[in-house]
């Protein structure tokens, strides 16, 4: 009887040694989970915050699977939806930022003074009055700061309005419609056009370096 008790007593303590083992290293038990697979189980963490986000710390936050993705920012792109062909390089032969003295005598300038003095504004005594088949009443030229920027043209009636529209449209294609203006944009250049309520209508030319 003593050494069939004997015998309990020794397989119960084989059988405790592992565990006593590991108590006294710190009392982790081992998962009965192989390694490999806890490797590939999720965490609560995980599937809490999938896209491993949790430190953005914002409660109104939308859930990560309905954020937008961020964008690079797209390059600023010169606006040449409105011309269809190059924009002039020259105006009646005196090229966009021409010097006023250097052109003054040659093509014969005149300041504008009637009916009233206009700063930096000139006209060509011997002017050809006609753009296209649209007869024009005067031209304008401009040179602020001593620089040919831009040019005016005034016509009368519809009819000579259209037809230096349609003279325009053969040159540069298709123009733009706002409001009242109609016209053409380049990076440094624009014509714009508009019909008043008198019945005259204005071509302006802009160069902008």
């Amino acid at each position: 009887m003593r050494h069939a008790l004997s015998v309990l007593v020794l397989a119960a303590a084989v059988c405790l040694a592992p565990c006593a083992g590991l108590a006294q290293q710190g009392g982790a038990v081992e998962s009965p989970v192989p390694a490999a697979q806890r490797a590939l189980t999720p965490s609560a963490a995980d599937l809490a915050d999938p896209a491993g986000t949790a430190g953005d710390n914002d409660p109104d936050a939308p859930p990560p699977f309905m954020r937008k993705p961020k964008l690079p920012p797209r390059p600023v792109r010169a606006d040449l939806t409105y011309a269809q062909h190059p924009a002039p390089m020259e105006f009646r032969g005196l090229p966009w930022g021409s010097g006023l003295d250097g052109v003054k005598a040659r093509l014969g300038l005149a300041p504008v003074t009637n009916p009233h003095p206009l700063p930096d504004t000139y006209y060509r005594p011997q002017e050809t009055l006609n753009l296209g088949q649209a007869s024009l009443v005067t031209v304008a030229y401009y040179f602020p700061k001593g620089r040919f920027t831009g040019a005016g043209l005034v016509l009368s009636g519809e009819a000579n309005y259209f037809l230096a529209k349609d003279h325009l449209i053969g040159l540069y294609g298709p123009g733009r419609q706002i409001g009242e203006h109609y016209g053409w944009t380049w990076p440094h250049m624009s014509i714009d056009m508009r019909l008043r309520d008198d019945g005259m209508g204005e071509v302006r030319y802009t160069y902008e370096p």
